[in-house]
């Protein structure tokens, strides 16, 4: 039952992922920052760079470019397809597929507007090495995947947010590693043991 279960979370994140590329989110001045997908789980931080957009992954970094109409492309060579983001406001965003018929999906900002943030090179540096470490895990141990991505995914977070923003993240892994009835954190260095 549990191995569906993952199995299943597997499918449905593998799902997003390819929905969004790279996970694209939409940021415009100001609205650099964490989102995630309304109504889920899925989350990404999006920074502005001049006039493109930066998706962050724990594994990944996607520069999307600036179109005419004001939306965001990125083209993945590794799947042959472009994927889009659109601001909707200061705290919404939505992917889409361009040239393609469909539905966006529509992310929200958490933890409300972003502030810079200055951590020190020994902290990132800390942090970005466990997210290292957990992304090399995913291959390694695919039975685990989900509970690896979210360590990454927290360990990337918290290599370049504020700790109140880094927090909540971990917070909301720790919440979805629960409902899939993890015993407890496989990162404590990350996410908090419940």
């Amino acid at each position: 039952m549990m191995r569906a279960k993952l199995r299943g979370f597997a499918t449905a994140v593998f799902g997003l992922l390819c929905l969004f590329g790279s996970a694209a989110v939409a940021a415009q001045s100001g609205a650099s920052g964490t989102y995630m997908v309304e109504g889920g789980s899925y989350m990404i931080t999006v920074e502005q760079s001049g006039d493109s957009l930066v998706v962050v992954e724990p594994n990944k970094r996607s520069e999307y470019a600036l179109q005419a109409d004001g939306s965001y492309h990125f083209y993945n060579p590794n799947t042959d397809a472009t994927y889009g983001i659109r601001v909707i406001d200061a705290n919404t965003i939505e992917a889409f597929k361009p040239y393609v018929d469909g539905a966006p999906t529509r992310l929200v900002r958490m933890g409300g507007a972003a502030t810079p943030v200055e951590l020190d090179a020994g902290t990132t540096d800390h942090y970005e090495a466990l997210a290292e470490q957990y992304s090399a895990m995913i291959e390694s141990d695919p039975d685990n995947v989900q509970s690896w991505a979210a360590c990454a995914a927290v360990a990337l977070k918290r290599s370049m947010s504020n700790p109140p923003e880094a927090d909540a993240y971990a917070a909301q892994m720790a919440a979805m590693l629960q409902a899939m009835d993890a015993a407890g954190s496989p990162c404590p260095e990350v996410i908090p043991n419940w």
